[in-house]
């Protein structure tokens, strides 16, 4: 009886060690929370009046429940001044503000941006250090990238959740002034070909089961691809076998391209996610008055490699103070012009989602192939015929 009952433990703590067969990542562009060379506060918006953090992000807080949820740092984070860029729109964040959000659940950060230098190479060897600090004091799975000193500003931050290692590395456009070369903590650039090589070679070669590459380009308010913008995107698919590249800077959103069967998906642009710095985008025209929060539930494939398996995309408006979902019929609209954009600009590949109906707010892409059982919960709400992976019945 002791060694059936050794066995037996053995077995449920081998299954409980077992890498999770489901993964999912949300993600989203452009973060602030102080107005250009204003002195952030640790706890309060100032914008139109004061308003406290919580409110400004509470319509955030149930999308920061997936396994790895991911921002664009669209700022300095520090609590000092550092020297003056001269720079038309420059930022500041308190550390505090992005305590609260990690406290909320998010846990990847994108530092590769035009605003990551607006306090010079001290701003962004602060920032490095507040998210170093924060990673070793929490002690749970966190990743930043896009800034470092020396090679390290192109190498993946990898980090293991639930059993699946993940990499995530970063890099934006810009003249390379502020890239390693040149100072102690230095960022990676996406317009620097030996800067772009590195990162592609640094996640191809990551010890990882799952990439994702956070880019930061694009013309701004321009919902079209720029020119050769797919071909430079997609080179993150074909060198580095990425999963899932994330773009931002222009400020709206741009197409979605999908492979779901080879795991791989590409969101153009995010556009803004809590913007402060930014300008009001409630009333621009349809299509350029949101940003994008998305979803994707990533399947191990039984070769052993991962698909998706589902994808979701959340528009949010009021990106300039405090983000909100619109209502239905909204969102509805708004997703058939992601839709329509999307096939425009990338034809065969393009990602559809279904819009949202009765209350939701999510456009959803559901592919076939087995669901795990997030990835089910989603679909299987969206279903109308039978299928079976909906319609087992309730285990005895």
């Amino acid at each position: 009886m002791r060694c059936f009952s050794s066995l037996l433990l053995g077995l449920v703590l081998a299954a409980s060690a077992a890498p999770a067969q489901e993964i999912v990542i949300s993600f989203a562009g452009d973060v602030n929370f102080a107005r250009s060379r204003t002195a952030p506060q640790p706890d309060t918006i100032h914008k139109f009046g004061a308003m406290a953090i919580e409110d400004a992000t509470a319509a955030l807080a149930p999308w920061w429940d997936a396994d790895l949820n991911i921002v664009n740092v669209e700022t300095v984070v520090s609590e000092r001044d550092g020297p003056d860029s001269g720079k038309t729109f420059v930022f500041r964040s308190h550390p505090a503000s992005f305590r609260h959000l990690m406290d909320m659940g998010v846990n990847g950060f994108a530092l590769a941006n035009n605003h990551a230098y607006d306090h010079g190479f001290q701003g962004m060897e602060d920032t490095l250090q507040f998210f170093t600090q924060e990673a070793a004091a929490r002690g749970t799975p966190m990743v930043f990238a896009g800034i470092g000193a020396g090679e390290a500003a192109f190498a993946p931050s990898v980090v293991t959740i639930r059993g699946v290692r993940i990499a995530f590395a970063a890099a934006s456009f810009g003249s390379g002034s502020f890239g390693p070369e040149y100072g102690d903590v230095g960022m990676a650039y996406l317009s620097v070909p030996s800067h772009y090589a590195a990162v592609l070679r640094g996640l191809a070669q990551a010890d990882a089961d799952l990439r994702i590459l956070s880019l930061h380009y694009g013309t701004e308010n321009m919902i079209a691809l720029n020119p050769g913008q797919r071909a430079l995107f997609r080179r993150a698919l074909e060198e580095a076998g990425v999963n899932l590249v994330i773009g931002h800077h222009p400020h709206v959103v741009r197409a979605v391209e999908a492979d779901p069967a080879a795991g791989q998906a590409i969101f153009y642009s995010m556009g803004n996610l809590l913007f402060i710095g930014g300008a009001e985008k409630d009333s621009a025209p349809l299509g350029q008055d949101y940003g994008l929060l998305g979803r994707a539930y990533f399947q191990r494939a039984a070769s052993g490699g991962w698909r998706i398996s589902a994808m979701e995309a959340v528009p949010f408006r009021s990106v300039h103070l405090a983000p909100a979902p619109p209502e239905t019929g909204r969102a509805a609209r708004t997703i058939d012009h992601l839709n329509r954009l999307s096939a425009e600009q990338i034809g065969a590949g393009a990602a559809v989602f279904s819009p949202p109906t009765g209350d939701g707010v999510a456009g959803v892409a559901c592919y076939p192939g087995g669901w795990g059982p997030r990835a089910a919960a989603l679909c299987c709400a969206r279903e109308t015929g039978a299928n079976p992976a909906c319609d087992l019945p309730e285990p005895m």
